[in-house]
């Protein structure tokens, strides 16, 4: 039996891993997985979103805190890294398996390699073009495996000399839990959440960490733009990044009728919501990956998603360029992808068939340029 670690730090993580931790879960027999909670999801102003995954993964569960709110990225990385090192040597896993680019994701690259566990990392070779990218390469780096979502991440990620053999496409993971066949009612989700808006868009905002000086003000521009548009809006609070609590006191600053702010929701009623949104705007990664599958126009405001797979189905705008009758004709002449590179919705079974293969396990922990 291998032992797996999986770890998630952020409501988007959980929700990009989930089919993939129920693929090893169903393989009792040859995979004993612990799902390491940590981030954002311990951290009550968020939500304590945390509950949602213990309601579809109970056990083999190991829960810790790794920051106070608005501590700096540095201070949660030293800290994750002290729990994790505790944790691998307790657990002394065969495989820890980590995502995307948050500092959790490079704590636990760091904690595994440094250790000579195998590290499998998701999502690594894409751009968004801020200091995630930097977190990601590194990522790449520290690991010895790699679950990418798209060609152009795999020949991304061999650019950076990792062995071709050892870097495996299986598409987006988010397609995996986008494509739930029982989603939610939308009535149902709307009485849920107490949510009276007939039609409505989505926001979702997030810091760009190094560009926290101009935060507020950039708040204040987007949130005065959409209390202009007369239109509803359900607001998600950001990820906890340095800079969040800038963007919370401009949303206490600025209630109105129009927005209904939640800290989190519920993922499978989110997507629901998503499904049946008329747009999203902000500069959320959902408007790249989950949106384009649901045929929802995405409009992307600033430079945190701006080296990003572009398609037609996304409108990119500075925040300084934020003009109604540029969206209204985005959204006029609005054509829906018919093909997505990301995949098919069935990357958890690529995901198994590659750790079921004998010769997987015997990859090398003593990693090796490849020229």
């Amino acid at each position: 039996m291998k032992k797996i670690i999986i770890l998630t730090a952020t409501r988007a993580d959980f929700g990009k891993m989930k089919s993939l931790i129920y693929s090893l879960r169903k393989n009792k027999k040859k995979y004993k997985v612990t799902i390491l909670i940590t981030g954002m999801h311990m951290i009550p102003k968020f939500g304590n979103t945390y509950k949602e995954i213990l309601k579809y993964f109970r056990t083999g569960v190991i829960m810790f805190r790794n920051q106070k709110f608005s501590d700096p990225l540095e201070i949660i990385l030293a800290n994750t890294i002290s729990k994790l090192s505790r944790i691998f040597e307790k657990i002394n896993p065969d495989l820890v398996i980590t995502h995307g680019d948050r500092v959790e994701t490079l704590a636990t690259a760091i904690t595994g390699s440094l250790n000579h566990y195998l590290v499998g990392h998701i999502e690594g070779g894409e751009l968004s073009g801020t200091i995630d990218d930097t977190i990601r390469h590194s990522v790449t780096k520290l690991s010895h495996i790699h679950f990418v979502s798209n060609n152009k991440a795999k020949k991304r990620v061999i650019n950076l000399g990792e062995i071709p053999k050892n870097v495996y496409n299986i598409g987006s993971s988010d397609l995996d839990s986008v494509k739930i066949k029982n989603l939610p009612n939308l009535n149902l989700v709307k009485k849920r959440y107490n949510i009276k808006f007939k039609n409505y868009s989505i926001l979702i905002w997030h810091p760009v960490t190094s560009e926290i000086k101009n935060l507020s003000q950039d708040t204040q521009k987007l949130i005065n733009f959409l209390k202009n548009q007369n239109e509803k809006f359900i607001v998600i609070y950001p990820n906890n990044d340095p800079g969040s609590e800038e963007i919370l006191k401009i949303y206490k600053k600025n209630k109105n009728k129009n927005f209904k702010i939640f800290p989190s929701l519920r993922f499978n009623y989110f997507i629901t919501l998503l499904k049946n949104a008329k747009y999203i705007i902000g500069n959320s990664s959902c408007a790249i990956y989950e949106a384009p599958y649901f045929k929802i126009p995405s409009i992307n405001i600033g430079t945190r998603q701006k080296k990003r797979f572009q398609s037609r189905s996304i409108f990119n705008l500075s925040i300084e360029d934020l003009d109604k009758n540029k969206i209204n004709r985005f959204l006029e002449n609005y054509k829906p992808l018919t093909n997505n590179i990301f995949g098919k919705g069935d990357s958890y079974k690529k995901f198994l068939r590659i750790l079921n293969k004998k010769k997987f396990w015997k990859i090398n922990s003593q990693k090796t340029f490849n020229e």
